[in-house]
């Protein structure tokens, strides 16, 4: 495999779409279309457990691509100069008004490798079972927090697997424990 060259399709604000030419292994020359990040900036991703009850605290975000609410971990954009910890303490507040100390930071990994050149970190964070503030959202945003004790994880796994609610993949691999 070799990479022969890369051509922009679409940039704005927030996403380049690219054709990359190359090579396959058996010498053929292929294109493959793919997005990535126009500022090339990593996410963070939120895994927030209450320390008392182990209460896990999700958002429900409305997601345009799919014109539907979307049950997801908080997450939010590492800005230049924050480290992701530091993001995710921003964006838990922001986006739930809950605050937490950050338990473990994992390496960046790839969200969809076939599609997109995405990296997030997973951040784990633990909270109080209360928020400490309102939410502070962007007129963009369309949340709701949720909050999901272990003994429903199997009800709300039940709903996604009947089609009545749409989980992000983080999450559906979270709750089913594989």
């Amino acid at each position: 495999m070799k990479i022969l060259s890369n051509q922009t399709l679409h940039s704005d604000n927030w996403i380049k779409v690219l054709k990359r030419a190359y090579l396959d292994k058996a010498g053929k020359e292929k294109s493959w279309t793919y997005i990535e990040r126009s500022n090339g900036q990593r996410a963070a991703v939120i895994v927030a457990v209450s320390r008392e009850t182990g209460t896990l605290i999700l958002i429900s975000q409305f997601r345009v691509p799919f014109g539907r609410e979307i049950i997801e971990f908080p997450a939010g954009l590492i800005d230049p100069g924050e480290t992701a910890a530091q993001t995710a303490e921003r964006e838990l507040l922001e986006e739930t008004g809950y605050r937490g100390r950050v338990v473990e930071v994992g390496p960046p990994i790839s969200t969809s490798c076939g599609l997109t050149t995405e990296l997030i970190h997973i951040v784990y964070m633990e909270v109080d079972e209360e928020p400490a503030a309102a939410p502070q959202l962007e007129s963009s945003e369309k949340i709701r927090v949720l909050k999901l004790r272990r003994e429903d994880f199997a009800t709300l796994l039940a709903k996604s697997e009947a089609d009545e609610i749409l989980l992000d993949a983080k999450v559906y691999v979270y709750l089913s424990g594989r």
